[in-house]
């Protein structure tokens, strides 16, 4: 339950502090990610918040693991999704930088752990 913990934590955090502040950022979409229209800031503000909003869940999960197995499974699934979009961009786009592809295996790895290694079935 230790590693299942940390994980989670990992990955609440990890999510949740970017999210926000990029949900919350004045200049969004003016600077290395270039959204020129008021309708792509407003769509990469939604996905700011999309993302902490999944940290958050991710931070619920440790509230009462115990309890959480449907959320740590589709915590697992959302991650196996990113892995599938970054793979059909490698395919699309080329390959990423050595971050992108460290992004890709942490993803791989905690969407595994989640789908696979879950809090027990309540009893």
């Amino acid at each position: 339950m230790g590693v299942l913990y940390s994980l989670l934590v990992l990955l609440g955090v990890s999510l949740l502090a970017p999210g926000l502040s990029g949900m919350l950022r004045v200049n969004i979409g003016r600077t290395w990610l270039v959204a020129d229209t008021a309708d792509a800031r407003c769509h990469l503000r939604g996905l700011n918040a999309t993302m902490a909003a999944v940290g958050m869940l991710a931070l619920w999960a440790c509230w009462d693991l115990e309890s959480s197995r449907m959320l740590v499974m589709g915590l697992g699934l959302v991650m196996v999704m990113a892995v599938l979009s970054r793979l059909y961009s490698i395919l699309a786009d080329g390959a990423p930088d050595a971050l992108g592809a460290a992004y890709m295996g942490i993803e791989a790895i905690l969407g595994g752990v989640f789908l696979f290694w879950p809090p027990p079935p309540p009893y």
